[in-house]
């Protein structure tokens, strides 16, 4: 009896470990109609992405790499990201992008943007 309790309490916790391992190798899925971006600015709600300057429209929503919601006022994140804009042109949804992301992002044939280099002449 005691053996078989131990037994179930071992595949209890191996399934219990095999889970958080599968879970932690996922990705976000993003919306079909989001981009990818460099975001090299933010004075909210105003962003500088791909070197144009965009406005974030009412009810936008700001995610960290934890997928959870950013407040506007901590958002100092610079680096690749997903956007999606809304149909009035503003920006919708912002989503900074962990590394792994980037990666499957390459893997699918996307364009990952490069910051353009500028050059100070006196």
């Amino acid at each position: 009896m005691v053996k078989k309790t131990q037994a179930s309490l071992l595949l209890m916790v191996l399934g219990l470990i095999w889970v958080n391992v599968c879970y932690a190798q996922q990705t976000r899925k993003f919306p079909v109609g989001s981009q990818l971006g460099n975001l090299t600015a933010v004075a909210f709600p105003e962003f500088t992405i791909n070197d144009q300057k965009m406005i974030m429209g009412a009810g936008g929503q700001i995610r960290g790499i934890d997928n959870l919601i950013v407040l506007p006022s901590t958002a100092n994140y610079i680096g690749l990201i997903r956007y999606q804009m809304d149909i009035m042109g503003y920006l919708h949804r912002v989503w900074f992008l962990t590394p792994d992301e980037v990666k499957e992002a390459e893997s699918e044939g996307q364009q990952i943007p490069k910051p353009k280099r500028r050059f100070l002449f006196f």
